[in-house]
């Protein structure tokens, strides 16, 4: 099975690609600045660690597959 590659820019600028799994790592780390979908950059906030998405919520209708958003303790 061929795995898709994301590609990330990290805090000091520099760019690089990873799995799936390892960007949600990188994201709670909270070790990158965005990364890149099919529809363009994600840009994380870093103030409430939430995404900021671009995406536009009434495309889509069906049932919200994604793990709840780690929370910091």
């Amino acid at each position: 099975m061929k795995e898709f590659l994301i590609e990330v820019v990290y805090l000091d600028g520099t760019e690089n690609t990873v799995s799936n799994d390892i960007l949600d790592v990188l994201i709670a780390t909270e070790k990158i600045l965005r990364f890149k979908r099919s529809d363009g950059w994600v840009d994380i906030v870093r103030q409430n660690a939430k995404l900021r998405d671009y995406r536009s919520r009434e495309i889509y209708a069906g049932q919200e597959r994604r793990a709840p958003w780690p929370r910091k303790k």
